[in-house]
């Protein structure tokens, strides 16, 4: 594998085991890099990235596919691509080359095209898998394995379902853009100043808007959401609560405890605690 000091994080590497149901070989994340380019002809195995920030794309031989924030993309096994990096806005994301039996029966069933791209926030997803890798061991690889490819399983079913599951008229109405908006940026500083900016419209009637359809105001949907993805990723992931804290945006973990001790009702190490 090429690597790049400046900018490569590699988090995993297993080029020994290949063999079984599922395997990774490789895991990691790129940093912000203008001069970034990376080339596979053809790829070794499945490469499934998500971009966090910034831009670039991704060139096969049948052009050009554009990438930027939030976009998940998958590029199959035997595939010749390069990927790069808009050197204006260079782009920061975390990715997974995975391999085995049950990966390729499962993309085959997914996946309509070699080079895969969807605008899906499943960066939680990433995380979960970054951290079973980094915390496994020969003995407990196995079980390891299964739970990733219980998560690949709802990455896969999270990125293909406008596909299979197309939305109805009502999913276009101004709350539902709305809710998306939000579910898409719960990772960044988003604000009703942006909301307001991104459809045109007042900030008292975007929360009027909402409200009547979901019941709550879109700043407390967006705590409960962080707190959903908090839950979740103390009870799969080994991940510090400090790195929990400062990736759903909390200015400090006093305040992402006290938030989530108020909406759960303990501090977020007795819930894992509890939870383990």
């Amino acid at each position: 594998m090429q690597q790049y000091e400046s900018c490569e994080k590699i988090v995993y590497v297993d080029n020994l085991n290949k063999s079984g149901s599922l395997f990774c070989t490789f895991a990691g994340a790129t940093s912000p890099s203008p001069e970034y380019k990376f080339t596979r002809y053809p790829t070794k195995d499945y490469i499934f990235e998500y971009i966090i920030s910034g831009s670039g794309s991704i060139e096969t031989a049948d052009g050009t596919i554009p990438v930027s924030k939030g976009t998940f993309c998958l590029v199959k096994k035997g595939s010749c691509v390069s990927f790069y990096s808009d050197p204006t806005d260079p782009y920061d994301k975390i990715w997974i080359n995975l391999d085995g039996s049950m990966v390729s029966k499962m993309i085959d069933m997914f996946i309509p095209t070699e080079v895969y791209t969807a605008e899906a926030n499943v960066y939680d997803s990433f995380l979960e898998i970054h951290s079973k890798l980094e915390s496994i061991s020969g003995d407990d690889q196995a079980d390891a394995y299964a739970d990733i490819m219980g998560i690949v399983l709802k990455m896969l079913t999270a990125v293909t379902k406008h596909i299979y599951f197309p939305q109805t008229t009502a999913k276009n109405s101004l709350d539902e853009k709305i809710r998306a908006y939000i579910d898409a940026n719960v990772y960044t500083d988003v604000s009703l100043d942006d909301i307001s900016e991104k459809f045109g419209i007042t900030k008292m009637h975007i929360i009027r808007v909402f409200k009547k359809k979901f019941g709550t105001t879109p700043g407390q949907y967006l705590i409960d959401r962080r707190i959903s993805i908090a839950q979740s990723l103390l009870t799969s992931t080994v991940m510090p609560i400090k790195e929990i804290a400062a990736l759903l945006r909390y200015s400090n973990t006093q305040h992402f405890s006290s938030s989530f001790k108020g909406a759960v009702g303990c501090t977020p190490g007795k819930f894992r605690q509890n939870n383990a």
